[in-house]
């Protein structure tokens, strides 16, 4: 056992450890099937408005669904109301729409693409959408994915701050969020590996290599250097958290990029405002931005990436490794190397024998976890040490054998139009809510309002600097002003 762990042991303070909070965002593009294509169809107005509903949003293009949920005291809470998002979502699809399951849009044509650059209604958002056009082209950011936010536990920090003898509360938090970072970072290769899924692309002009039909099936298109990257030149290191900001801070000021959430490294610290404000105040939460969505998870994430994921973070915590210039620069390469390899390939020798020092680590945590997560964080270790021993097991390799043609279309529609079966015939889609009062709870996501189901079975519900308690369904557009009924 490490000795921060032994520690946190000894001083009961492990609850500390695993204690935290976790958000999920989920990129995913509503389809018109026939072609099939990217939907032309308007985000439904049922949704509320995009600048200020917490929980739906679009992207860069007008099909490009974003769903956000709140923060969550549990991996597995967020995942539940992911799953509420997505049913609610689902229930206001056009009939000819169904989610695509994928990272990788469907096949654009030239009415396709004239159709996405010159329909985008956020007007709030256009200015840096064009920058991005034109650094980037269009096809980089209608791939989709998912993004998992984290923050420890307040007192966690202060115990990171006690025992690294820093006395700033937000210095504490900014130096444990990068050592966070650091690590999660450094081990990108293994969650490419064990949870890469984007093997083909359906699109000839993207910004794919000339021989992309030579190279495919990949692990992951999305994860590579090609993917969802800034510009070759652009480098940004997780070798020490000054050098990290004073870059983003660089490439700012020469204009390469918009604003600081132009960096699209696979971790990023979050906060409002200015780069400034994050160092001066400390970051928010952190962004994992690894993830290509899973079409085997209803919900495009499944609770072992989750939970691995959480595992992670706990082993950068107690088991922090060093992480210099070159380390990091040597992981960050291989990831390229396992993006890009065949998805049936098993990792290098040393790779494996570096997954399974990490394994042997993340055991140690999983024995001392709370029961309530134990179950969850050894399927995950199963998962790991199964998809080791035979890279067919990853969802990668699973994905691939679907390919026809160079395409999974077929099996993208067919797996689609299933998911949207599953979610709009269940009957429990929202186990957490009284029946009596599932009608306002999902009508307050459309509206906007933050929600919040107590322990007394109140449904609280927050607009503005407003808050109502309901003890049954209620219609909330009473409650705001200049509601107008779309």
């Amino acid at each position: 056992m490490s000795e921060n762990l032994d520690h946190l042991k000894r001083n009961h303070l492990l609850d500390l450890l695993f204690a935290g909070r976790f958000g999920i965002e989920i990129e995913e593009h509503r389809v018109q099937l026939g072609q099939p294509r990217l939907s032309q169809h308007p985000h439904s107005r049922q949704l509320g408005t995009r600048k200020t509903n917490p929980y739906f949003q679009t992207d860069f293009s007008e099909s490009q669904e974003e769903l956000v949920t709140a923060p969550k005291h549990a991996s597995k809470d967020a995942l539940a109301h992911l799953h509420e998002l997505q049913t609610i979502l689902s229930n206001e699809l056009a009939e000819d729409e169904i989610i695509w399951p994928l990272s990788m849009p469907p096949h654009l044509n030239e009415d396709d693409v004239d159709f996405l650059l010159t329909h985008f209604e956020r007007p709030w958002y256009q200015e840096y959408r064009e920058e991005l056009i034109a650094r980037y082209g269009y096809y980089q950011h209608i791939m989709t994915g998912v993004h998992v936010n984290y923050s420890p536990a307040d007192n966690l920090i202060d115990w990171f701050g006690s025992q690294h003898h820093i006395q700033s509360y937000p210095a504490a938090k900014n130096r444990l969020y990068f050592q966070i970072a650091q690590q999660v970072t450094g081990y990108r290769w293994l969650l490419t590996y064990l949870f890469g899924a984007s093997p083909v692309t359906e699109n000839s002009a993207d910004n794919l290599p000339n021989n992309r039909l030579d190279i495919q099936p990949v692990r992951s298109w999305r994860a590579s250097d090609f993917g969802f990257a800034n510009r070759p030149e652009i480098l940004v290191d997780y070798s020490d958290f000054e050098t990290h900001i004073r870059q983003i801070r660089q490439y700012i000021a020469n204009g390469d990029f918009y604003d600081k959430s132009e960096f699209y490294g696979p971790v990023r610290l979050k906060g409002p405002g200015e780069i400034e404000d994050l160092i001066q105040n400390g970051a928010n939460y952190m962004e994992f931005r690894m993830f290509d969505t899973d079409p085997f998870s209803l919900d495009g994430i499944s609770q072992t990436a989750l939970s691995f994921l959480h595992l992670l973070i706990i082993d950068a915590i107690v088991n922090p490794q060093p992480w210099p210039k070159h380390t990091a620069e040597g992981a960050r390469a291989f990831n390229h190397v396992v993006a890009l390899a065949h998805p049936d390939e098993p990792l290098s020798s040393t790779a494996t024998q570096h997954s399974r020092h990490l394994l042997t680590r993340l055991a140690e945590i999983v024995a001392v976890s709370p029961a309530d997560l134990r179950d969850d964080f050894n399927q995950a270790l199963d998962y790991a040490k199964t998809a080791l021993d035979d890279p067919k097991q990853t969802i990668g390799a699973r994905l691939a054998s679907f390919i026809k043609n160079d395409s999974l279309t077929t099996y993208a529609v067919t797996r689609g139009q299933a998911i949207l079966k599953a979610r709009q015939q269940a009957k429990d889609n929202f186990v957490f809510v009284p029946k009596n009062l599932q009608k306002t709870y999902i009508q307050a996501h459309k509206l906007g309002f933050k929600t919040l189901m107590r322990e007394d079975n109140h449904l609280q519900v927050t607009y503005g600097d407003k808050v109502w308690a309901f003890m049954s369904d209620e219609d909330l557009t009473k409650y705001l002003p200049n509601y107008v009924e779309k």
